[in-house]
């Protein structure tokens, strides 16, 4: 079922193609995904510098990193409300459940997480049951 809120929004057809969604979908993955990955390393570094209080926050607000993560999970949230006037919530979610596996090799790559058979094995499946939500009828 779908609800729409403005009038000449309806399915998929009538606004954007279903390539345009995906594609649109597609980039904010890679911003959510670099985004979170720059804020974890931000906040990280000011974890570690020892800070309480008022003085984490300044620092926090202080790193580049912490900023422009913000900034690009910002993006993603505005790519993703506007594929969601564009296709319904059921064909967008699940395809942003590739941010899960790019987040683990984000992750990996750049934070060097150690990240394990079973922690790779656990985001496949959550991404697969994700999927398969989904597509249910």
């Amino acid at each position: 079922m779908r609800i729409d809120f403005i009038k000449g929004v309806g399915s998929m057809e009538q606004s954007v193609g279903k390539a345009q969604v995906i594609l649109v979908v597609m980039i904010s993955v890679v911003c959510v995904s670099v985004g979170e990955t720059l804020l974890a390393a931000g906040m990280r570094a000011v974890g570690r510098g020892g800070y309480d209080g008022p003085r984490f926050l300044v620092a926090a607000l202080s790193s580049w990193h912490v900023w422009v993560g913000t900034v690009l999970m910002l993006a993603f949230f505005v790519l993703y409300a506007l594929t969601l006037a564009w296709a319904d919530l059921s064909f967008v979610l699940p395809l942003t459940a590739v941010s899960y596996i790019t987040g683990a090799i984000f992750a990996q790559a750049f934070l060097h997480e150690p990240v394990s058979l079973t922690r790779w094995v656990g985001t496949i499946l959550i991404t697969l049951g994700v999927v398969v939500v989904g597509k249910g009828g």
